[in-house]
């Protein structure tokens, strides 16, 4: 036994040395210092395709450039607070609308990137979206908009051999799939903000949109003149809503509503386009065959009526800051290689998601049949910006919160508006 483990000691020392030989080797023939590159943009949702195709693709094309994941599984808002406060941001790194990310613009920590090549394909709204001070501090990875996913499998055990097509279908569809199928009728992943607040916000600017019109919605959050409860509408909607949701929904991650889809044990999910290709997936596999797979706009619009539907850019990708010559090098090969169609596809085609890169080619192009099925819907939706990009960080958690508490059951439809409505009103982006 002692000769088998100085045996395998031997070999794992050599497997070791030979990999730093390579490595050395490698930097060598290039002329450049071996370099590990953080970045923090991966999420769990194309971890494989990073592993398996982006990761070794760009370190076979740059051998002295090793790259690191980091922030996997973690809050990214938290991680990036954290981290910019002790001073060690990833070179590259995930960015959104507002709050934190605004703070790092003014302190010069985000650069701006509209000098790289990166942002040449990039459409010009989704640039703006994410210019503060004249500042292009992220390119966005995706069009992102609300969606309903429906595991019409279980709904047509429920009698429904359609998707139901506004709010008052949509309440009995629920309602026929608790009590004639004995499965839950609706989940959401309610531990990302993004997420929560999709099932709320919907109802919000369905039953205000139209008196309010384009683009009014969002001025008036932002300037902190939104009222929700002079409307009892908004409040009746929620409560009609609350106890449909699967227990656990409130504090459900996205990987834990793919797994819930993919056990069968829940009819729909209200979840962002971004997760299609694994909620798609999921409930083929707790179907049978992803032709089940419906992904549709919320209707949550009255019946006749047009739906209003959240659509705003996804996260984007920003660079920090560094101070070490070859890590910058480093940060902005990668950052020009990404937005490469022929490499972004990988984060595309993982996702299922509406590309932005506006030189990705129809063969580069991956999307499930249900993505084209709501691609083309929202074509005709009115649309409005996503809430969360709207109000301060404060309290865009503390929405979130407020909806847990409702969702959990621990409070009434009534108190929740009212007590999100006191927190829209005393918003500090307003003061």
């Amino acid at each position: 036994m002692k000769k088998m483990i100085a045996f395998l000691l031997v070999v794992l020392v050599s497997m070791s040395l030979f990999a730093n030989g390579s490595q050395e080797a490698a930097s060598s023939a290039s002329g450049k210092t071996p370099v590990t590159l953080q970045v923090s943009i991966v999420e769990t949702d194309w971890l494989d395709a990073w592993e398996d195709g982006m990761k070794p693709a760009f370190e076979a094309e740059y051998p002295w450039i090793t790259l690191e994941a980091v922030s996997l599984g973690e809050e990214k808002r938290d991680y990036h607070a954290t981290h910019a406060a002790s001073n060690d941001l990833p070179p590259v790194m995930q960015t959104d609308v507002g709050g934190l990310y605004y703070d790092l613009v003014d302190e010069g920590i985000l650069l701006d990137v509209s000098g790289y090549d990166a942002a040449a394909n990039i459409p010009q709204s989704y640039k703006d979206a994410y210019t503060y001070k004249g500042v292009l501090y992220g390119l966005t990875q995706g069009a992102a908009f609300d969606a309903l996913f429906l595991n019409m499998a279980i709904l047509k055990k429920a009698g429904w051999d359609k998707a139901p097509s506004n709010w008052d279908e949509f309440i009995q569809c629920c309602d026929d799939v608790v009590k004639k199928t004995g499965k839950a009728a609706l989940t959401v992943a309610g531990a990302k903000n993004t997420t929560m607040w999709m099932p709320f916000e919907t109802i919000i600017v369905n039953v205000l949109g139209d008196k309010l019109g384009a683009g009014v919605y969002e001025t008036q959050i932002r300037s902190g003149k939104l009222d929700i409860v002079s409307e009892p509408e908004i409040a009746k909607r929620l409560g009609q809503l609350a106890p449909y949701l699967m227990t656990g929904s409130s504090q459900n991650s996205e990987d834990d509503v793919t797994a819930i889809m993919a056990e069968g044990s829940c009819a729909m999910a209200i979840a962002g386009n971004w997760t299609a290709s694994n909620i798609c997936s999921a409930i083929g596999t707790a179907s049978g065959a992803e032709s089940n797979a419906l992904m549709i706009v919320p209707p949550f619009n009255n019946a006749g009526k047009k739906v209003w539907l959240s659509a705003t850019p996804e996260s984007a990708f920003g660079l920090s800051k560094v101070e070490d010559k070859n890590v910058a090098e480093a940060r902005d090969l990668f950052y020009n290689w990404l937005f490469k169609p022929e490499n972004f596809k990988w984060i595309q085609n993982a996702r299922g998601t509406l590309p932005v890169l506006t030189d990705m080619t129809a063969a580069q192009v991956k999307l499930p049949d249900a993505v084209k099925v709501f691609s083309t819907a929202t074509q005709s939706a009115n649309t409005f910006s996503m809430s969360f990009n709207n109000v301060t960080e404060t309290v865009n958690n503390d929405v979130q919160r407020a909806l847990g508490d409702l969702f959990s059951g621990n409070k009434g439809a009534q108190e929740t508006v009212a007590e999100i409505q006191k927190l829209y009103s005393a918003d500090p982006w307003n003061k």
